[in-house]
């Protein structure tokens, strides 16, 4: 069994006040983009791994595009610990292994920083009590910026020019779940549930445009944990929904 674990902004502690922290992407929309970014051939990501059944999807997600943005800026690319964020990030309203928000996390890192998963290793489960300690951390960020809701053109101009980009999608439906390969598309995907990384997008010369995302769920899912979503196509299941990443 595999779990979602994004919850809104008002089910995390903002309770309706997003806009006061939101920071919204600016781009030119008549600059010219790459027809291909594909950032797994780039060096910047960790390993696909499996959250389980905890609901931590938030904090794999919005690690994944830290870990990009550290390995960017500093040439080293190192497991974030996603056990840091459910253990440490309630009171900013995150809920452990029963969900969380992407921007909290680039909060929290802004703030604390965040420690390598050698020294804080994942156990499936929210723990009673933070281990974070000061001298171990090894990752922070200076901010975030968030994708208006639905700007696919946004959010393509953000991995094209800064780099993977965490996304909250809908994840519930069985065929997402079993998902193997192929372009995806579904009528039925209308609720953000899910965070995962836009690490790409491209265009197939049959089946159009599409977004690679890496997923949370193991390497037995989709296409060895990545996935290939259908991009401008009346933003399929909420791709374009909850965009944010850290700089």
């Amino acid at each position: 069994m595999v779990m979602n674990g994004l919850r809104m902004p008002n089910q995390t502690g903002l309770r309706g006040r997003r806009q006061a922290y939101n920071r919204f992407y600016r781009y030119n929309p008549r600059e010219w983009l790459p027809n291909l970014v594909d950032w797994r051939k780039n060096g910047v990501l960790t390993p696909v791994r499996n959250q389980g059944k905890c609901g931590s999807c938030y904090a794999f997600g919005a690690l994944g595009a830290l870990e990009a943005y550290h390995k960017k800026r500093t040439g080293k690319l190192v497991n974030l610990s996603p056990q840091n964020i459910i253990d440490c990030t309630w009171r900013y309203g995150n809920n452990g292994c029963n969900g969380g928000f992407m921007v909290l996390v680039f909060r929290y890192a802004q703030s604390h920083g965040i420690i390598a998963e050698s020294k804080y290793p994942y156990v499936f489960t929210a723990r009673p009590f933070c281990k974070w300690r000061k001298a171990d951390v090894v990752a922070t960020n200076r901010g975030y910026f968030e994708i208006r809701d639905g700007d696919e053109l946004g959010l393509k101009h953000a991995v094209a020019k800064y780099g993977p980009v965490v996304v909250g999608i809908s994840g519930r439906q069985r065929s997402f779940r079993f998902y193997k390969s192929g372009i995806y598309s579904s009528n039925s995907c209308t609720e953000s549930s899910h965070a995962v990384l836009i690490v790409g997008y491209g265009t197939h010369p049959t089946h159009g445009d599409y977004w690679i995302i890496k997923n949370s769920w193991g390497t037995r899912w989709g296409v060895k944990g990545y996935g290939y979503m259908a991009r401008n196509k009346g933003n399929m299941c909420r791709v374009a929904s909850m965009g944010s990443f850290p700089i």
